[in-house]
């Protein structure tokens, strides 16, 4: 029966006739079947990777998830394994947006443990896809703390447009958008030239890490947990 209904899910997210015209060109890289499941900010939920992990193959998993993914700090074999953890995706609703300062912080701080706007941002999942209903450059995925962004971080301590990043002959690029607490890659301070990322490049953003794992990266993480 679990069968029956993924396989009538796959269906129905598989790129297809669907999806806006717009997108045929380039389905392969920016829409694919997770683009029917990303919330509001741009993610998606432990809870949905976690089942088809489970009643998938490997290949099968890559082939789903397609393309690289942010996956938060805290995430590890402890928290994977627990139902327990901030899953906040209300996205555009957010005072974030109504506030133009974005607040200074100190990079090297541990991250509050008290509730907040940006308690879930170390739990986050940001696969590298689009919204069916995306209108943004089909080329980059925009990275900021208010609605119109393709990844919705509602922290003050991440700027209304902090960071982009592009796609360049199949390849994934990041760079600063003159951010106030900036952008870091493996300890490195990224400025507006693009820097390539490689498999399990960690990326900061604010004070906030993601690490970005491809598929299969992303399967062998899930199966050690």
């Amino acid at each position: 029966m679990v069968r029956g209904i993924l396989q009538r899910v796959k269906s129905r997210i598989r790129v297809d006739a669907e999806f806006p015209a717009r997108y045929k060109v380039q389905a392969s890289s920016v829409i694919g079947p997770l683009s029917s499941m990303l919330g509001p900010s741009g993610r998606i939920t432990l809870a949905s990777l976690k089942w088809y992990f489970q009643e998938s193959d490997r290949a099968d998993f890559i082939e789903y998830a397609q393309n690289p993914l942010l996956v938060g700090s805290a995430l590890n074999a402890e928290s994977i394994s627990s139902a327990n953890h901030p899953d906040d995706d209300t996205g555009a609703n957010t005072n974030s947006d109504k506030l133009n300062k974005t607040q200074i912080v100190n990079l090297d701080d541990q991250i509050s443990k008290k509730s907040g706007p940006g308690t879930s941002l170390p739990y986050a999942i940001y696969p590298l896809m689009k919204r069916t209903n995306s209108e943004s450059n089909d080329d980059r995925f925009s990275i900021g703390r208010i609605k119109g962004n393709d990844m919705i971080m509602k922290d003050m301590a991440i700027s209304k447009r902090h960071a982009i990043i592009r796609i360049i002959k199949g390849s994934f690029y990041i760079e600063d958008c003159g951010s106030t607490n900036g952008t870091r890659l493996n300890g490195q301070t990224v400025k507006r030239e693009p820097v390539r990322l490689s498999d399990k490049d960690i990326i900061q953003l604010g004070n906030y890490k993601f690490t970005f794992l491809t598929p299969a990266s992303l399967h062998d993480f899930l199966s050690s947990a």
